[in-house]
């Protein structure tokens, strides 16, 4: 899970919204819950308030899930493994695929402009249809 959180591994960053580093590296035995970036939207904020409190409150009455293994278990499976066995609110679980849809969108967009791609990347994008590249996102 910790990776899965933090993605940049057990001596990355400890500066995540969910920040679970202590229990990798075993230097204290609590997780801290930072603030969500500044906004004014209440889906962003209603969203992170239920994450929070679904994760602790689910987690404090279920039993410690088994480990993710080095096994190839993609993100996009953990993700739903989180969702599914602690989160337990599919509605959130939809909005943060939601969200990481417009994020990856957000970032195509951005290096398409930084790089002048989007005309030539692909004859799909020549002809004005879907990009082949963004679609392999």
């Amino acid at each position: 899970l910790a990776n899965l959180m933090n993605p940049e591994g057990p001596n990355g960053s400890r500066y995540y919204k969910l920040n679970l580093q202590n229990l990798v590296t075993n230097r204290q035995p609590t997780l801290e819950f930072r603030q969500h970036s500044g906004t004014f939207s209440f889906d962003k904020i209603s969203a992170w308030v239920r994450f929070c409190s679904n994760f602790v409150a689910n987690s404090a009455l279920s039993e410690p899930p088994m480990p993710f293994r080095e096994n190839g278990c993609t993100l996009t499976r953990q993700f739903e493994v989180l969702f599914y066995s602690v989160i337990k609110d599919r509605a959130l679980a939809d909005y943060y695929r939601h969200r990481k849809r417009e994020l990856e969108e957000q970032r195509w967009n951005k290096l398409c402009h930084e790089h002048d791609v989007c005309e030539r990347c692909c004859d799909e994008c020549g002809r004005g249809g879907t990009c082949q590249r963004k679609m392999a996102l």
